[in-house]
């Protein structure tokens, strides 16, 4: 835990600060300021308080490119799932990756910049939460909303470690020599952790259900509800379900969100959904929370630094020649899988298939592993959305991540209703859903669990949802089991991959067990995986 343990200067550029102010901020915010951790119990005041939140928010601009890696949010399950292929130039291109889609990785040979991104989240988000405990000058009800901003955060980020490695390191206060190092918790400890974080947060009156405007790009109650409904729906904690079902009702009734059902302009798009993921559909009325991501910054050599988002370029097609000069060329990983696409997006007049993924003609782009002719829709490279940009070109494009919509709010609340109160209670927002893909009201279907699962596979395609989602259910909308949907013999698509449960925790990487050899927190390997 050294590595991450020890990191006492964080590099801030108050750039970052847009994400807390939206795009009102000009340019005396342009400058890279140095700063350090407060040590423990110092007195801090509302200006460290803001720079150390900024740090914590500024992981969620680094997945696509974590530690050099590609491990972006939308894609780090989902190429482990029967939706995406991990694509690329041929199979040593991202040979980390492959492995991880075939789940061959071992502890050496692994996506480990996703435990560093997030161990690093963990602890700037520490480093607010001691500030705030110290805080000198700050009024009551600004330190409560930036309290639950980061416990908010710090939920979000242990949840990612959580569902990929299961048993792992925790701690609240920054371990200390002679090994710095801090115990492991079991899994269903950690569960009580986020929850606790998450019930924190959304107590606290002065922590708003949604932020607009100037504080468009800041985490809010809304979003921890929207994560403590993940958590406790992979827990399958049946005992919260009902708490879990209130909180996105709220959500939907206070008329702070709502489903976009037509594109707000139509000379780019007529698609709702595809507006949705534009720059021009950023913080839109369906937004409940997403990473404000800007062309600046990131650099091949520095992948702790900068505000853009490489999943764009890595998703486009290789060599692609646009006529339409709308799309630019990428790397033609994280490729659609065909089989799928087309059984889930079988009704005719669904605007979400086509926002989902984009079908390119052989002759338009060069052949790459794993071709299917269908790439990433929702993150597409869009030409301009990395103009000049002062890094490197192809980390930074502006795509915002959209980490929370609504409609998964409506989703939830479908799943969830139908759980404690059957078909009838789900029907409505299954219903919402269904009209909103269509255009009209003469499209619904009943509301069975196998239709609200195939409803959510829909809906939240290339969203990052649906390994997770497969895990959780044990089973997926056609009555098929997990093992039988993942484990795949396909040598045409370089596919040979079987499911076992305890695959569903990734190895802990060797570096830290090493790291605790000996002290008195030794980690253990996940079963399995030694």
């Amino acid at each position: 835990m050294n590595t991450i343990m020890k990191k006492t200067v964080i590099y801030i550029s108050l750039l970052g600060l847009m994400m807390l102010c939206g795009t009102s901020c000009n340019e005396d915010f342009l400058t890279i300021y140095p700063t350090s951790q407060v040590a423990a119990g110092a007195p801090a005041t509302q200006d460290v308080i803001d720079q150390q939140l900024v740090s914590a928010y500024q992981i969620l601009l680094l997945d696509s490119y974590a530690d050099g890696q590609l491990v972006s949010i939308a894609t780090f399950g989902d190429v482990r799932s029967d939706d995406l292929y991990c694509g690329g130039a041929d199979m040593s291109d991202q040979p980390n990756l492959y492995r991880h889609s075939q789940y061959t990785v071992t502890e050496v040979n692994q996506l480990d910049g996703y435990w560093g991104i997030y161990y690093t989240g963990l602890q700037r988000c520490n480093a607010v939460l001691q500030s705030c405990n110290n805080a000198v000058g700050v009024s009551s009800s600004l330190l409560n909303r930036l309290r639950a901003e980061a416990l908010t955060l710090r939920a979000y980020y242990v949840h990612q470690l959580w569902k990929a490695f299961g048993n792992i390191v925790y701690y609240e206060e920054t371990p200390g020599p002679p090994n710095f190092v801090a115990p492991q918790y079991t899994a269903d400890q950690i569960y009580a952790e986020i929850i606790e974080d998450l019930n924190t947060a959304i107590a606290t009156e002065d922590f708003p259900l949604a932020t607009t405007g100037a504080d468009a790009g800041r985490i809010n109650k809304a979003a921890a509800m929207m994560t403590k409904a993940r958590v406790v729906m992979y827990q399958n904690d049946q005992t919260r379900y009902a708490e879990v079902l209130a909180d996105m009702k709220i959500i939907i009734e206070s008329g702070e969100y709502d489903l976009i059902r037509t594109s707000a302009d139509a000379k780019l798009t007529a698609n709702p959904i595809t507006w949705m993921f534009l720059r021009e559909g950023e913080f839109c009325k369906e937004s409940i929370f997403e990473s404000n991501q800007l062309p600046e910054g990131k650099s091949w050599g520095n992948s702790w630094a900068g505000y853009g988002n490489y999943l764009p370029k890595c998703a486009g097609p290789r060599d692609l020649n646009d006529p339409t000069k709308t799309f630019d060329a990428g790397w033609g990983l994280f490729t659609v899988q065909r089989g799928t696409f087309e059984r889930i997006f079988n009704e005719a007049g669904d605007v979400r298939k086509e926002a989902s993924a984009i079908e390119w003609a052989s002759g338009a782009y060069s052949g790459s592993f794993q071709q299917t002719g269908l790439f990433m829709g929702k993150y597409a490279a869009r030409t301009g959305y990395n103009k000049n940009t002062t890094g490197d070109a192809a980390l930074n494009y502006e795509n915002n991540m959209r980490i929370y919509r609504l409609a998964e709010a409506y989703l939830n609340v479908a799943e969830l209703s139908f759980y404690e109160n059957g078909q009838g209670a789900a029907q409505s927002y299954l219903d919402a859903i269904r009209a909103r893909a269509f255009g009209d009201n003469a499209h619904s279907i009943p509301a069975t669990l196998e239709n609200i699962k195939l409803e959510r596979h829909r809906e939240l395609f290339g969203e990052g949802q649906r390994f997770w989602d497969l895990i959780r259910w044990g089973s997926d909308e056609t009555g098929k089991t997990t093992a039988q949907v993942l484990s795949v013999n396909d040598p045409a698509n370089f596919m040979n991959r079987t499911w076992e449960d305890w695959k569903k925790y990734l190895p802990l990487p060797k570096a830290e067990l090493d790291k605790t050899k000996g002290t008195e927190y030794e980690l253990q390997q996940n079963p399995n995986w030694q």
